[in-house]
């Protein structure tokens, strides 16, 4: 995956692309963590929404849930696909 990946999301009859980097994503990532959801959703996509669709997507954040369901799109699109598997530990087994 590169750093930096450019996302396009059709939303009902409006289009927005972002352009996702690993330190706006990883801002984003830490500033969840301290429980300011909406905002920090909001605050993401803004900086990362492409200039031409800023005022678009200004108006379509002010809807309830908008900037959680957006950004949740976005995170996993921009997020590799990653295959873990978990092995079973021995180490509880000899007790």
């Amino acid at each position: 995956m590169a750093s930096e990946q450019k996302i396009e999301l059709e939303v009902g009859d409006q289009e927005f692309e972002f352009n996702v980097n690993l330190t706006a994503y990883n801002k984003f990532l830490n500033g969840s963590s301290q429980g300011v959801k909406t905002q920090g959703a909001h605050n993401f996509l803004m900086a990362v929404v492409s200039d031409k669709h800023k005022t678009a997507l200004k108006a379509f954040l002010q809807q309830p849930g908008a900037p959680l369901h957006l950004v949740g799109a976005v995170i996993e699109e921009y997020q590799p696909e990653f295959n873990i598997s978990v092995k079973k530990s021995n180490s509880g087994q000899n007790k």
